[in-house]
């Protein structure tokens, strides 16, 4: 049946190329006569043979009918060439490109017939090298942590109340980094212990991960709810200070930062990621020289100063006044999507619920669709 369809196909090639010469060697064969200047030569013998009627008559001197003879002669050379050129180079051309359109087609054929092999059978997706298939088979740890994650899924639809089961899945999902289905398993988790400070801490982690380092008002509130269950705990305090210096208040992160950082015990595996984010604030602040990157003009010691002398009631009515620039801001130019998610926080450390709801509200017909789900993810929590 191969055979077949190859001598069909080399056919139908062949034909396909030939037949629009053949019908435009026709139409030039079939093409009026007037057209062809080689017509003409009967016309110029007529005229020499008058031209030599008129020259015995009289009618014409020796002169001018030498003159006349040597155009009419000239015109009659010249149409008996024209006559010959067209009709043999058109059939020439012809020939030509249909005897090397069959030689190209056969030759094809046969140098596939020495090197290929039709007879050779597919190459499988999951049998080829580099496909993500393959490389999943050989490697025993991805494969054994598939294995548990599908173990465990079917446990959890026969036992959903399982919180172990939900944790556990949870960090199989970010040894996979799969972020998405990580936040799930451990929503799943701090619902089923809700008095568990260290599962509203890894959701919230989960969150923030999910939203790219950024402390969305959903990880916010879960944060502020493991912080009413162990205000102590690390992981709180520094998120918590990572929400305030992305929603601006650096000083007030700074402060945080270092607090925890005198109440943690010398060789603390958070301590290296907890100075570095000092450090940042630090430049920010205009404390230390940042050889990096171009911050904001800094704060005067004065200002820092006064920042700090502040009660917290004035502090709370600058964060107040800040947040209505930001609205303001945020109205005049509806499309700035971050703008929105830095609104929402502050609206969270005001304790404005309500608000940040809103803002994210705003934020969601602007936002790509990866960001969309995002947002609708954290609307569902903060509307419970």
């Amino acid at each position: 049946m191969f055979w077949i369809f190859l001598v069909l196909a080399l056919i139908a090639a062949i034909a396909m190329v030939l037949l629009p010469m053949f019908r435009q060697a026709k139409d030039r064969s079939s093409a009026p006569a007037p057209q062809r200047p080689g017509r003409n030569i009967d016309v110029y013998k007529a005229q020499l043979e008058e031209l030599e009627a008129d020259l015995q008559d009289g009618r014409l001197n020796v002169a001018e009918a030498n003159a006349a003879r040597l155009e009419i002669e000239r015109r009659l050379l010249k149409s008996a060439a024209e006559q010959q050129q067209p009709t043999t180079g058109a059939q020439t051309s012809v020939a030509f490109l249909a005897v090397l359109t069959v030689v190209i087609l056969l030759a094809s054929g046969a140098f596939y017939l020495m090197t290929g092999s039709a007879g050779m059978p597919d190459f499988p997706l999951k049998d080829q090298k580099h496909s993500a298939t393959a490389q999943a088979s050989e490697s025993p740890e991805a494969a054994q942590r598939d294995g548990e994650i599908v173990a465990l899924l079917a446990t959890l639809q026969k036992t959903p109340d399982d919180a172990g089961s939900w944790r556990k899945l949870g960090q199989l999902y970010s040894r996979a980094q799969d972020r998405v289905g990580a936040a799930h398993a451990f929503q799943k988790w701090h619902e089923l212990a809700p008095d568990d400070p260290t599962a509203a801490v890894v959701y919230g982690e989960s969150l923030i991960m999910l939203s790219n380092g950024r402390v969305s008002p959903a990880a916010l509130l879960v944060l502020r709810q493991a912080a009413a269950l162990q205000p102590r705990n690390p992981g709180v305090r520094h998120y918590l200070a990572l929400a305030d210096y992305q929603a601006g208040e650096v000083t007030q992160a700074l402060a945080s930062w270092k607090a925890l950082e005198a109440d943690s015990a010398e060789g603390a595996p958070w301590l290296g990621q907890l100075r570095a984010w000092m450090r940042r604030a630090e430049q920010d602040l205009g404390m230390v020289p940042d050889t990096q990157t171009a911050v904001a003009p800094a704060l005067s010691a004065e200002d820092r100063d006064a920042i700090g002398n502040m009660s917290k009631s004035e502090q709370m009515d600058m964060i107040r006044s800040m947040v209505g620039r930001l609205q303001a801001k945020m109205e005049a130019n509806p499309e700035n999507v971050e703008g929105w998610f830095r609104l929402a926080k502050a609206y969270m450390v005001l304790g404005d619920k309500p608000q940040a709801i809103r803002a994210l509200e705003q934020a969601a017909p602007h936002a790509d669709a990866e960001l969309q789900s995002e947002i609708k993810k954290q609307l569902e929590i903060l509307r419970k």
